[in-house]
């Protein structure tokens, strides 16, 4: 009798596409013979997955359609299989894996990556946020010193493509146009509320909230965001940033 790892390693493989020589003849032979039952698991383990990508990428299906997208869903499945029990943890790699998916619009994968970090954003670990009225007493030397740590449920996304703006018209009961041409936007992700929410960055923006994930102290990261944008009206900048939920209390 082979080990049980080995018996669950056979077994996993021809779930997800691979030859069911190995473990067909550990299967019960009743009334469905080792093959049928095989593919009866096989059949529900391809379905529970699909479905698990559909809910966490409903705008990339929306976008290519569900003949597509169950397609794309199958071969990905197959190449990436799950590596924890937890369905919201899977579709990491997917984004990556549109990239070289034929036929695929070419601003998909950056799509697909906006609603990845959403999902992260809205099972992350939760942690208190730092409120404004934390930093009003330190001195100034001391807040442009200061090191902000983006709490696990923030994440920026940029991309050559208005990814915001196609998120947004794909939403239920929304059916917008939009222009490519009005170019990339960087966006902005974190959990408000209990809630995974988004919105763009201006140039500064971005930049100063990258500094300051990057460890750069408040100080250093502003005079980034200024070189980014030099027309950028920073106290304000700031001070929209610290009373929204994206930094750390501790």
């Amino acid at each position: 009798m082979p080990p049980l790892r080995e018996i669950q390693r056979d077994f996993s493989q021809a779930l997800l596409g691979g030859s069911d020589q190995a473990i067909a003849g550990r299967v019960l032979h009743d009334r469905l013979a080792p093959a049928q039952r095989i593919q009866i698991y096989r059949n529900h383990v391809r379905i529970t997955l699909g479905e698990a990508l559909a809910t966490t990428f409903p705008v990339v299906a929306r976008l290519v359609g569900g003949a597509y997208f169950a397609s794309a869903a199958r071969r990905f499945i197959e190449r990436e299989p799950p590596r924890s029990p937890v369905l919201a943890e899977y579709g990491a790699a997917f984004p990556d894996f549109l990239a070289g998916a034929p036929n695929a619009p070419a601003y998909l994968p950056d799509v697909a990556r906006l609603e990845w970090a959403l999902n992260l954003a809205y099972h992350a670990e939760d942690r208190p946020a730092l409120e404004p009225r934390q930093l009003a007493s330190l001195p100034p030397e001391a807040q442009a010193a200061l090191r902000l740590k983006p709490l696990p449920s923030t994440a920026i996304v940029s991309s050559a493509f208005p990814i915001l703006a196609i998120w947004q018209a794909n939403q239920p009961g929304r059916a917008d146009t939009v222009d490519l041409a009005q170019g990339g936007q960087t966006v902005l992700v974190w959990r408000e509320d209990g809630d995974a929410v988004c919105r763009a960055l201006g140039p500064g923006e971005a930049v100063l909230l990258q500094a300051l994930g990057a460890g750069r102290g408040l100080g250093e990261a502003a005079s980034a965001a200024v070189q980014a944008e030099p027309g950028l009206d920073l106290p304000p900048a700031i001070a929209a940033l610290l009373a929204t939920a994206v930094f750390s209390a501790s």
